[in-house]
Formats: C-alpha cells, sequence, structure tokens
C-alpha cells in the first residue's frame, strides 16, 4: 500500500536518496542503507521509489569513483569497480522487487525468494571474484595480518608464537561467505523492508503488526525442499560437492529463515494470552539467549524446527478458538 503524502515528491526522493548514501558510507550503518528508500516506496509509490533509488545508486557509484581516483598511484580499474557495485545494486533490485505492482499478487516471501534469485545472478561477478581471484586472497590476507599485527603490539618478543594461520583464515573465510551469501542477502533485505514498512506505517499513524507472524505458514510441500537442501549439506561434510555445496547451504539456510518466521507465529499465538510485560520478558530473554553459546545453537535450530513440526502437529487450535 502506497502513503500519498502532500509536498514536495522530488525533495522527498532527493532527502531519502541522499540518507541512503550517506548510511551506506558508513561500515557501521551499511547493513540499513535500503530502509529510507523503503520508506520513500511506501510514501510516494513505485515509480519515485525508483529513481530514488537510481539516483542513490549513482551517489554511491560516484563515492566509490572518487575513493578509487583518491588512492595516489592507483590505476582505475572498471571491473573492479563493477564488483564493489554489486552488493548495493542487488540490495536496490531487490527492494524494487518488493514493491513492483506486477508482483504484488505474490506473498511477500515469494517477492524475497525472487529477489534473492535475482540477487544470485546478478552477484555471479562477486561471487567468481571470491571463488577464484588471486587479488581477494591478497587482500584478505593483508586485513588478517593487520589486525594480528594490532592485536599483539606491545606485547613483549617472544611472549607468543607469531600467528601462523593465515591462510586457513583465508581459506574459511571464503568457504563462509560463498555458503552464506544469498542466506544473507535474504535476511538482510527482508529486515530493511520490514523496517522500512513499519516505519512508514508508524509516520502515518497506522496501527497493526506488519509482518503478521501468526498468519504466516509456509506450503506443506516446502519441508520436502528444507529436507532435501539440508541432505545435501549433510553429505558436504563427506563429499566434496564443489558449486552443489554452496547451494545447498544458501537454500537451506533461507528455507530455515522462513521455517523461523513460521516457528516466532507459533510462539506468538502461544504468549498472547500472557500480560504484556510478560511477553516483553520473555521475548527480552530468548534475545539475550541467542548471544549466549552453547543455548544459541538450540534457540537457532530450535525455532525453525518448531515451524517444520507444524506439518505434523496443530498448534494453531488455540488461535482458532
Amino acid at each position: 500500500m502506497t502513503i500519498e503524502k502532500k509536498g514536495s515528491a522530488a525533495g522527498e526522493i532527493l532527502a531519502f536518496s541522499l540518507a541512503s548514501v550517506v548510511l551506506f558510507r558508513f561500515s557501521l550503518f551499511l547493513l540499513i542503507f535500503v530502509i529510507p528508500l523503503a520508506v520513500l516506496y511506501r510514501r510516494r509509490g513505485f515509480f519515485p521509489g525508483l529513481i530514488g533509488s537510481l539516483v542513490a545508486f549513482a551517489g554511491i557509484a560516484g563515492m566509490k569513483i572518487y575513493h578509487m581516483a583518491s588512492i595516489q598511484g592507483a590505476v582505475f580499474r572498471p571491473d573492479l569497480l563493477g564488483i564493489d557495485l554489486v552488493v548495493p545494486g542487488t540490495f536496490l533490485l531487490g527492494l524494487a522487487v518488493m514493491e513492483a505492482p506486477e508482483l504484488k499478487s505474490l506473498r511477500a516471501y515469494q517477492r524475497l525468494l525472487v529477489a534473492a534469485v535475482l540477487a544470485g545472478i546478478a552477484g555471479l561477478p562477486l561471487l567468481r571474484y571470491v571463488m577464484t581471484s588471486p587479488e581477494f586472497d591478497m587482500i584478505l590476507r593483508a586485513q588478517i595480518q593487520a589486525m594480528v599485527r594490532s592485536l599483539t603490539e606491545g606485547q613483549a618478543a617472544g611472549a607468543d608464537l607469531p600467528f601462523t594461520g593465515t591462510e586457513e583464515v583465508v581459506r574459511l573465510s571464503r568457504i563462509v561467505f560463498l555458503n552464506t551469501y544469498l542466506a544473507g542477502y535474504f535476511m538482510t533485505l527482508a529486515a530493511n523492508w520490514v523496517i522500512g514498512v513499519r516505519l512508514s506505517m508508524r509516520i502515518a499513524g497506522e496501527s497493526g503488526e506488519f509482518p503478521p507472524f501468526t498468519r504466516f505458514r509456509l506450503p506443506d510441500a516446502a519441508v520436502w525442499a528444507f529436507l532435501l537442501f539440508w541432505t545435501v549439506v549433510f553429505l558436504s561434510f563427506f563429499r566434496d560437492l564443489g558449486i552443489v555445496r554452496m547451494l545447498a547451504w544458501n537454500l537451506g539456510l533461507i528455507a530455515a529463515i522462513l521455517y523461523g518466521c513460521q516457528g516466532v507465529g507459533i510462539i506468538k499465538i502461544w504468549t498472547a494470552v500472557l500480560p504484556r510485560g510478560t511477553r516483553l520478558a520473555l521475548t527480552f530473554l530468548l534475545v539475550t539467549l541467542v548471544f549466549v553459546p552453547g543455548i544459541n545453537v538450540i534457540l537457532i535450530a530450535g525455532v525453525p524446527l518448531l515451524g517444520v513440526s507444524e506439518l505434523w502437529v496443530n498448534y494453531r487450535t488455540k488461535e482458532r478458538s
């Protein structure tokens, strides 16, 4: 739904686009740079939102070109610039998919899946760069060594053995990046879009839960995809499956995120009868436990499995009654 507002559309486009560029500029806020544009889409509609996204992309590209040009002795590399723009470009593309009028008939999670597929295709140059480029290894190796030097600076000579695991860290970093790239994109885009919609609703004075977790449920057949992906992940521990392992990890994590949303809906249904203060305390406890080693693994795995188990157990009887 679009929230129509009086005033200058051009002014809002420029303001929200600039806010997006500023957020992208600072590493601390990099993962939320899409939120202002999500608000713009909701306030002004699809085409103003799309224009704002293009303006933001141009601003980000200009910022990166300026940074490259300001490095003394550096040679301008259009190929590296293109790879560097993959991440902001795919997120802006994904936001356009979420707000495209032609796709409004799809459920939100289905549009997120479409966006993830397009991001995977558009991100092939970046993935290839990470998989095969010696430059990526060199940059990552330099960052790891710099971090180790900063941590060991000032220690007495000979107090500790020099760090010799740089190559293993580089290898593991590549594996983790490739195995979680699409899943991380999926979750980050979803979070940005949801926060943007909630902010626009709050600004407009609208009430209501968004997203409505208590009404979210995947089709029963989706469990077969969930089981298939995680079976392949399990097999990848015993055999080198190459790119299949990467796909299985990403798709398995996306399926786990969706079933996790279903699990959250079940928890909200069963805690709806509790006083508001008790619900807030329980929410705070669960969020805290996510950061407790050992327990967080049980919680992170348990919530999606709770969603999966709804295929056999009817948890929503209380909701219907």
